[in-house]
């Protein structure tokens, strides 16, 4: 293969790349949009999106960035807070 076909080639599967992120869904909608829909399938009210809290949680996960020690805040919101670890086997249980 020529260097003119292998140059097209890479600039081809940097396009097809570059197209696959710009399709992330990232933004706050896009969020609650997927995860409203899932609640809606099983009856559940859907969520929205409170920015005090989202900058709550922005602030508090800036803290532990240092040391990701999973410790809960002391703050006003509920936090979820978990770890584990799976065997490749005994996740197929």
């Amino acid at each position: 293969m020529g260097l003119g076909k292998i140059s097209l080639a890479f600039v081809f599967l940097m396009s097809l790349t570059l197209v696959h992120l710009t399709l992330a869904q990232d933004s706050k909608e896009d969020y609650l949009n997927a995860h409203n829909a899932a609640r809606a399938d099983v009856g559940v009210p859907s969520l929205t999106w409170d920015d005090t809290v989202a900058a709550y949680a922005q602030n508090y996960a800036n803290q532990r960035i240092g040391d990701c020690n999973l410790v809960h805040s002391g703050g006003k919101y509920g936090e979820n807070i978990a770890w584990g670890a799976l065997t490749s086997q005994a996740q197929m249980q």
